[in-house]
């Protein structure tokens, strides 16, 4: 295939490219020309890359696009990954990107001759609900049920993308979990997440006091949340046997989330356990009298609103097409992703 990527210099658009090109494709990189230099740097064991200069924040996104027309016509394949992603970020920052970004994208598809698949990564956190099963299928209308701005404009594009009018592109959703570090490797790319966690548990493990007179942890965490927790590794195999191998369908959405859920409470525990500090958890209930209380152990938030869904993210579609692309249970790698934080904290 040939492979038209936006967002490859980012944590996950890396290991995509490189895993596509592994796999034969040829890949052409939408890349700003400020960018270019680190872009070439980061690929140049892949001499076969095509470099395409644009930025999708202009409604035009390629402005040259007549003298690389002999590169657009033989595009088969679009990936939109790019995005603004920063649960605190205003909803200006993230709209010119998310959504306007993505508007300026399928604009640019209708200049593609020859495209035939338009793969977009989305969010499993466009339907912010609190409880019961959620399917690939839905997709929050309600503004007001967002808890941030980037959840919100990734929404609002995801509306735009189901709603495109190019009836010869079949399209496909990526909706990720929540991404974490390489379970091969540790490696992290942000200390967002379950990393403010890890981050907390460490600063407080070697306070003697603690350590000897509380015998639970209080946490503002719901005693049946779950987190649809994903190394980006195994997200990238994923994605990249989706796109090598698209399903036969005008339009699909796939929740890359674990096949085992995880329960929130366990994972902290365990986790607790390999920082060494083996206490269980006491779920609190978070209220807006204990929200000020997250500012003091360093936990933004909107990122609390995530440590307490009860929300079940199903993977019928995922399950029904590519019923292979399971992932281990999280035990088993998440001594590698504490080694990872561990690592980068030194």
């Amino acid at each position: 295939m040939n492979i038209f990527l936006t967002g490859s210099t980012g944590f996950i658009g890396q290991r995509m490219v490189r895993k596509l090109a592994q796999e034969g494709h040829k890949i052409f990189l939408l890349v700003r020309p400020k960018s270019r230099k680190k872009a070439e740097s980061l690929f140049r064991e892949i001499p076969s890359i095509i470099y395409i200069e644009g930025d999708i924040e202009d409604t035009d996104v390629v402005k040259n696009i007549y003298t690389v027309s002999h590169h657009i016509d033989q595009i088969d394949c679009l990936v939109h990954l790019a995005a603004y992603y920063d649960l605190k970020a205003t909803l200006a920052e993230c709209y010119l990107k998310n959504v306007l970004g993505t508007q300026n994208i399928i604009h640019l598809m209708t200049k593609m001759k020859n495209l035939t698949h338009f793969h977009y990564f989305s969010t499993y956190a466009v339907n912010p609900s609190t409880l019961g099963a959620v399917t690939e299928d839905s997709l929050t209308q309600d503004d007001r049920l967002f808890q941030d701005e980037y959840a919100k404009t990734k929404g609002h594009a995801e509306h735009l993308v189901r709603r495109h009018h190019l009836s010869h592109v079949k399209t496909v959703i990526h909706r990720p979990g929540i991404i974490i570090g390489d379970s091969e490797t540790g490696e992290m790319d942000r200390s967002d997440g379950i990393y403010y966690f890890f981050n907390f548990i460490n600063k407080i493990k070697n306070i003697n006091l603690i350590k000897s007179r509380l015998p639970l942890l209080p946490m503002l965490v719901h005693e049946n949340s779950y987190l649809p927790l994903l190394p980006v590794n195994i997200l990238t195999e994923w994605s990249c046997k989706i796109i090598s191998n698209p399903p036969d369908a005008p339009l699909r959405c796939y929740h890359l989330v674990p096949n085992i859920n995880i329960r929130t409470k366990s994972f902290m525990e365990a986790s607790m356990e390999l920082l060494g500090f083996p206490l269980k958890i006491f779920p609190v209930k978070h209220t807006k009298l204990l929200a000020p209380l997250l500012p003091l152990i360093k936990i933004p938030k909107e990122a609390a609103f995530y440590m307490n869904q009860l929300s079940v993210f199903q993977r019928s579609n995922l399950a029904q097409d590519y019923p292979t692309l399971t992932c281990p249970d999280f035990k088993e790698y998440l001594p590698v992703i504490i080694g990872g934080f561990l690592e980068n904290e030194k």
